[in-house]
């Protein structure tokens, strides 16, 4: 079948077209998926509406949970579903606790840096980590004092990141062409700092140096091991890496 890589002689083993996700709630401000608690997520203006995806959705209204009016980037619930992380900014994160309502925010410098997203994790040692572009944030949620605690900063550069719950994985992108990167695995285990690699681009006909994008880096686990497939769109290629706990090997 034909693939749609941009060029109308790719071949693919499959291609699917993906249908338009048609959503009758009006006043919604995007749709959001949060990975980690399987919840399909749509905020309005003061209220968050959430779905569980499984196998068999059942059909029926969504639940619902107040919140503050504000702009909304993303929406994360917490692993144990007690607190709301919602991004507010590239400079704000609010944290709300489901069962007082109370709330309290995590702001970065707006002079200086950016947050890029937020996730929560099992990781022993902290329950939230903000990714930056100067770095990771790690902080303990304590909805007893409705507060947040730093417990360690990470300092790195990052333009883009990728994360997924199923991997645990965390990869920040770096460099002139977002092809250098850092990788830390969050898991009940404990932290895994990985080593630095770089990934392959293909040189342009123009000798230009293309941008890697977050949208053709995907961290996928087959088998129980954990993989990154690269899409290399100038040469038409798919690379991919596996990971391993002292080293990243392209096969």
């Amino acid at each position: 079948m034909q693939g749609g890589l941009s060029s109308p002689g790719a071949l693919s083993h499959a291609y699917v077209q993906h249908p338009p996700l048609r959503c009758d709630i009006p006043d919604i401000k995007g749709l959001f998926y949060d990975d980690a608690n399987k919840f399909l997520v749509a905020p309005t203006a003061d209220r968050i509406l959430y779905w569980k995806i499984a196998a068999s959705t059942q059909s029926g209204p969504p639940n619902s949970d107040p919140i503050n009016e504000g702009p909304i980037l993303s929406v994360r619930f917490s692993l144990d579903q007690k607190a709301i992380g919602i991004q507010r900014s590239s400079h704000e994160v609010e944290f709300r606790n489901r069962e007082t309502g109370e709330g309290c925010s995590k702001k970065c410098r707006a002079d200086s840096e950016t947050i890029l997203g937020f996730f929560w994790t099992d990781c022993p040692t902290c329950d939230v980590i903000i990714i930056k572009t100067s770095g990771l944030d790690m902080l303990v949620y304590e909805p007893q004092s409705n507060a947040l605690r730093l417990v360690e900063s990470k300092k790195c550069n990052a333009t883009w990141y990728l994360y997924t719950h199923e991997s645990r994985l965390l990869l920040l992108a770096s460099g002139m062409q977002c092809t250098l990167f850092t990788g830390y695995q969050f898991s009940a285990g404990g932290i895994v700092k990985l080593p630095k690699f770089e990934m392959v681009m293909s040189k342009s006909e123009a000798n230009n140096k293309p941008v890697l994008a977050a949208a053709d880096v995907h961290i996928v686990t087959v088998y129980g091991r954990i993989y990154c497939l690269q899409l290399d769109r100038v040469g038409m290629a798919l690379n991919l890496y596996r990971f391993y706990r002292d080293a990243v090997v392209q096969q």
